[in-house]
């Protein structure tokens, strides 16, 4: 299940970039956010966990933090919570939506780097 929250973590993500590309932020904010959410349930599948709810993302997120002194953890996983909240009120200009993808990028690559420990 690891592996399949990943590919479908990496799919959004290159679905956001079109979308991004193409101007279409509300999709490209949704599939950001699909693309952290799956990307944090793939580390958690890793340790046999598995995430339903939106506030097990968070807690999971924190304890990811705290065990890897990292808090841009929480940081990037606040990025991808406005992305979502932008989905359904379309309120963020390109700019934002363009850094906040940086955003995300940086995420996922953190969250691939974090070793399995269960």
């Amino acid at each position: 299940m690891p592996e399949h929250y990943r590919a479908l973590s990496e799919k959004y993500l290159k679905e956001a970039r079109k979308f991004l590309t193409e101007g279409d932020l509300v999709q490209a904010s949704e599939k950001l956010w699909g693309a952290s959410a799956l990307a944090v349930k793939s580390v958690a599948a890793k340790r046999g966990l598995k995430l339903e709810e939106h506030g097990s993302l968070w807690s999971f997120v924190n304890v990811l933090a705290i065990e890897s002194g990292d808090k841009d953890l929480t940081t990037f996983f606040h990025v991808a919570n406005s992305l979502h909240r932008n989905f359904y009120g379309n309120e963020m200009k390109r700019e934002p939506v363009e850094i906040a993808a940086v955003n995300i990028e940086q995420l996922i690559a953190k969250l691939k780097r974090i070793k399995y420990s269960g």
